[in-house]
């Protein structure tokens, strides 16, 4: 039997294109690529994204006065961090586990509970 290697990459562009290609030997070939259209926010205009090392917070408006707080399934306060105003913030996971996880989110202009997983 001869088999062949091939090695696959994807690369993921957040809000961006998405490509996927295989290479055999030097030669790359596109496979596919698509788009991320939208995405969406929840019902109180909160949207969050875990990859890498970064939670990532959008608010579909600008809040004021915002605190948020990341605490495991068992309530242990692990991360904190106060704004006075924010559209969009970024909150360093990196000395989390791999797990699932909540954060609480309190401005003047909403409240959340929202529920998120580290990989």
């Amino acid at each position: 039997m001869n088999f062949k290697k091939y090695l696959l990459l994807v690369g993921i562009s957040l809000l961006s294109t998405v490509g996927v290609f295989a290479q055999e030997g030097g030669l790359i070939s596109s496979i596919d690529d698509f788009s991320i259209d939208k995405i969406e926010y929840n019902p109180n205009g909160i949207r969050i994204l875990a990859f890498d090392n970064t939670l990532e917070m959008e608010f579909k408006n600008e809040v004021s006065n915002l605190r948020y707080e990341v605490i495991n399934n068992k309530g242990d306060l692990l991360l904190s961090k106060e704004e006075a105003t924010s559209k969009k913030t970024l909150l360093n996971i990196s000395k989390l586990k791999e797990g699932t996880y909540y954060i609480r989110v309190f401005s003047d202009q909403v409240k959340d509970f929202l529920k998120f997983k580290k990989t």
